[in-house]
């Protein structure tokens, strides 16, 4: 019952494994949504989201702009220019409150493009005025030390990390990378930047190797549990076995009985066999004396003929 468990268990990581994006690809992230109806200030963004299409409107914060290096695209290495955008109707997530949130404004990190040259991602700026944004949502990334970068570069788009190099400012938890983008203001792969393809960020189909692990790991557990009762098993037979051998005449044990029922004496020859001394030295009569009495008397009797 335990093994068949254990196995059950395994098949259905397998399961995962092979069907673990049949849920997210159901969310329908190619449809465009309005970006303040899915996404909330300064609270977790849900990791369905990752991917999702939006569309907002808003501007630029030119002066609230970080250069993010170690970026590959089309096989060139570079830096990504990510800017700050304050969405139109931007709001916080419910129930959440930041201090001085009235004094703040609320923005996303933006991805404006991808340049190989240092200089030009360090000097690029984004135009000020209205623009229209339809773009797809990233995960956050997580920190990295970057004392040794010059200033204004950070090597992961992380917000908390931004956030602190802008502390005017309140921000989600994803960022966005623009498909296009309208208005007098666009700024999306111009001033010397190359537009960053909407790279998915969700796996695509493939086996999952961490429920392929899983898996195994039932599987071990399930050997575990049959070579348990296997010894069991085997235990118990040779138990049974050795019972019944103990029976038979070849292993039966001998006994001598040195004193019969109701007798008060030990017999003296019994012992002698046992022990390896003569009789006498166990209680019974010494040879010789016997032999001696006989002599003696036949001597007497042939000298009185």
């Amino acid at each position: 019952m335990l093994v068949t468990c254990f196995v059950g268990l395994s098949a259905w990581q397998v399961d995962r494994a092979q069907h673990k994006n049949d849920i997210t690809n159901s969310a329908d992230v190619d449809e465009v949504k309005d970006f303040n109806a899915v996404m909330n200030a300064q609270a977790p963004m849900p990791g369905i989201l990752a991917d999702q299409r939006v569309s907002l409107s808003g501007h630029w914060l030119p002066d609230a702009q970080v250069v993010v290096p170690g970026r590959v695209q089309d096989g060139d290495d570079g830096y990504w220019v990510v800017t700050m955008f304050a969405p139109d109707d931007a709001h916080l997530g419910e129930g959440v409150t930041a201090e001085g949130a009235d004094e703040k404004t609320i923005a996303i990190p933006v991805v404006r493009g991808f340049t190989t040259g240092e200089d030009a991602a360090m000097s690029s700026q984004a135009k000020s005025g209205d623009v229209e944004l339809t773009a797809r949502i990233g995960p956050i990334e997580g920190p990295e030390p970057g004392n040794d970068l010059p200033e204004g570069q950070v090597r992961t788009v992380s917000t908390s990390q931004i956030i602190n190099m802008f502390p005017d400012l309140l921000t989600y938890s994803g960022f966005l990378i623009p498909e296009k983008a309208s208005g007098a203001a666009a700024s999306i792969g111009t001033d010397g930047l190359a537009q960053v393809p909407t790279t998915t960020t969700r796996d695509e189909g493939g086996f999952d190797l961490q429920s392929a692990v899983y898996a195994l790991e039932w599987i071990i557990f399930a050997a575990m549990a049959l070579y348990m009762w296997f010894q069991l098993l085997r235990d118990d037979y040779f138990k049974r076995r050795l019972g019944e051998d103990s029976q038979d005449s070849e292993n039966r044990a001998e006994y001598v009985v040195v004193k019969p029922a109701g007798s008060s004496t030990i017999d003296p020859e019994v012992m002698s066999n046992l022990t390896g001394l003569p009789a006498h030295r166990h209680g019974g009569k010494k040879p010789g004396k016997a032999g001696k009495s006989t002599r003696k008397t036949d001597t007497s009797t042939t000298g009185g003929n």
